[in-house]
C-alpha cells in the first residue's frame, strides 16, 4: 500500500473518529441542556402556581372549583384566574411535558391536570411536590410528574439532531478532500526523490530534485541533491582513475613486452644496459602499485600509523641532507634554519618523510637556478604548523583545485622520468590527514607556491 493512501485512510479514520466523538458530545449537550431549559421554566412556573394555589386557598377557604379554575386549560371561568394559567400555559410550552396534581391535607388527589387519578391516594405519587402553607397551617400539596417529551419537543431533538449529522457530513467531506491535497503535498516530495534515487540505480544522469517547500523534506531533497552530485563526481573520478591506471601500467608493460619479445627474436642483445631500463620498468610498475594501495589504505582511513615523538628540527635536518645534492645541482638555496630546537612533534616518521620529501622534492624541480627554497615551522595553541615555500614558476590559479587529485599533472610536457606517477601531492594529503592534520596549498604564477601543513598536538 502507498504512503499516499496510507495518510487519506489515517486522516480518514481520524476524522471519522473526530467526527462521531463530537456529534455524541454535542447531541448529550443540547439534550442536557434543552432538559434543563425546561426544568427552569417550570419550576418557574411551578413557583407561580404554588403562590395562585395558595392565594386561592387564603380568599376560599377550600379547594372548591379548583380543578375547573386552575388545572383545566381549557375553563372559561369568569374569574381570570383560568384565563392566566391557560395564558402561563401558552407562553410555557414546556409545561406540555409535565402533570400537575393538587393533594389535599388526607394525601387525596383533588386536582389533576391530566384529570385521570382525581379521588385516588397520592401517597404513592412520584415526583417533585411542594407543600402548601396558608397562615402557617399546611393545606395541601403540589406534585410535578415528568412525562415524555411532547411533538414539538422531539422534533426539536429531532430537528438539532439531523442538524449535527448534516454539518458533521458535510465538515468530513470537506476533511477528506484537504486531506488528499495534504497528502499529495506530503508525498509529492517523496515521489520527486523516488525517480531521483531510481535514475541513480540505473546508473543515469540525476537531474537535479526541486522541493519548493521549506521544511525537512527540503532538506532532505538538498541533501539528495549532494550526493547525488558527489556520487556523479566520485564516478568520473572512478572511470578516470581506471583510465590513467591503465595508462601508466600500459607504458612500462608495453616497453618490457616490446624489449623481451626482441630479445626473444634476437633482434636485440640482453646487454647490461637492455637488463637495467627493463629492471627500472618493473620498479615504476612496483612503485605505481605500492603508490596506489597506499593512497587507498590512507583514504580508507586505514593507513596503519606508528607514531612516536620526534625532534621535529632534526627530523628535518635529515631529510634536507639527503636532499642537498639536488639543490647544489641547481644553485638553489635550501633554508631550514628557522626551525626551533627541540621542537617535539607526534608523528609517524616514515610517513611523513614521504610527505616532506614529496613537497621539498617538487619545489625544487619547480625552482629555478639561484631561488630558494624553505622549511619554517610555527607552534600554535592546540596545533603544529609546517611551511614549504618556494621562489619557483608557482601553480596557475585553475590549476590549484586538482593538484591533490590522482595521477594529475599540470605540466603536460614533462616527461615519464621526471614527472613520477603523478600520485605524489595525493599521498601527501592522504598521509597528512591521517595525522589528523591538513594541508594546503597558496600560489601566485612566477612568485612562487607555498604549501603548509597542519598537524594537531597531542
Amino acid at each position: 500500500m502507498k504512503l499516499h493512501t496510507k495518510l487519506i485512510m489515517a486522516f480518514s479514520v481520524i476524522i471519522l473518529l473526530m467526527g462521531i466523538t463530537q456529534s455524541v458530545f454535542l447531541q448529550t449537550r443540547i439534550q442536557s441542556t434543552f432538559e434543563t431549559y425546561l426544568e427552569e421554566n417550570n419550576a418557574m412556573f411551578m413557583g407561580r402556581l404554588e403562590q395562585n394555589l395558595e392565594l386561592y386557598y387564603d380568599e376560599t377557604g377550600s379547594w372548591d372549583n379548583v380543578q375547573q379554575i386552575y388545572f383545566n386549560s381549557s375553563s372559561t371561568n369568569g374569574t381570570g384566574n383560568g384565563m392566566m394559567m391557560r395564558g402561563m400555559m401558552s407562553m410555557n410550552m414546556s409545561m406540555h411535558n409535565f402533570d400537575f396534581l393538587l393533594l389535599n391535607k388526607d394525601g387525596k388527589v383533588i386536582a389533576d391536570s391530566a384529570s385521570t387519578r382525581i379521588g385516588e391516594a397520592g401517597a404513592d405519587l412520584k415526583g417533585k411536590s411542594q407543600d402548601l402553607f396558608v397562615k402557617g397551617d399546611k393545606v395541601g400539596t403540589l406534585v410535578v410528574q415528568q412525562h415524555k417529551l411532547q411533538n414539538l419537543e422531539e422534533e426539536f431533538l429531532h430537528s438539532s439532531n439531523i442538524t449535527i449529522l448534516f454539518s458533521g457530513l458535510v465538515a468530513a467531506a470537506m476533511a477528506v478532500l484537504f486531506s488528499i491535497w495534504i497528502a499529495r503535498k506530503i508525498t509529492q516530495p517523496l515521489r520527486n526523490l523516488v525517480i531521483g534515487i531510481k535514475q541513480v540505480a540505473r546508473r543515469e544522469k540525476v537531474d537535479k530534485v526541486i522541493i519548493s517547500t521549506k521544511d525537512e523534506f527540503h532538506d532532505l531533497g538538498e541533501a539528495f541533491n549532494d550526493m547525488s552530485q558527489k556520487l556523479e563526481r566520485n564516478e568520473e573520478i572512478r572511470q578516470a582513475l581506471v583510465a590513467d591506471v591503465a595508462h601508466e601500467l600500459r607504458t612500462p608493460l608495453s616497453i618490457l613486452q616490446g624489449k623481451l619479445e626482441s630479445i626473444q627474436e634476437g633482434a636485440i642483445a640482453p646487454t647490461e644496459e637492455i637488463v637495467l631500463e627493463l629492471t627500472d620498468e618493473v620498479y615504476r610498475l612496483n612503485r605505481l602499485v605500492s603508490d596506489l594501495q597506499q593512497l587507498s589504505l590512507a583514504e580508507a582511513g586505514k593507513l596503519p600509523l606508528h607514531t612516536k615523538s620526534v625532534d621535529f628540527k632534526q627530523f628535518i635536518d635529515r631529510i634536507c641532507i639527503h636532499l642537498q645534492w639536488l639543490a647544489d645541482e641547481k644553485e638553489i638555496s635550501l633554508l631550514h634554519d628557522k626551525i626551533p630546537e627541540k621542537c617535539l612533534v607526534e608523528i609517524d616518521a616514515d610517513r611523513m618523510t614521504q610527505v616532506i620529501v614529496n613537497l621539498i622534492g617538487n619545489a625544487l624541480r619547480h625552482t629555478p637556478k639561484q631561488g630558494v627554497v624553505e622549511i619554517s615551522t610555527e607552534e600554535q595553541d592546540h596545533s603544529f604548523l609546517v611551511r614549504i615555500t618556494d621562489t619557483g614558476s608557482g601553480i596557475p590559479e585553475d590549476a590549484i583545485p586538482f593538484i591533490f587529485e590522482r595521477f594529475y599533472k599540470r605540466d603536460p610536457s614533462r616527461t615519464r622520468n621526471d614527472s613520477g606517477t603523478g600520485l605524489g601531492l595525493s599521498i601527501a594529503k592522504g598521509f597528512v590527514e591521517a595525522h589528523g592534520g591538513s594541508i594546503t596549498v597558496e600560489s601566485e604564477v612566477s612568485k612562487g607556491t607555498a604549501f603548509s601543513i597542519i598537524l594537531p598536538k597531542k
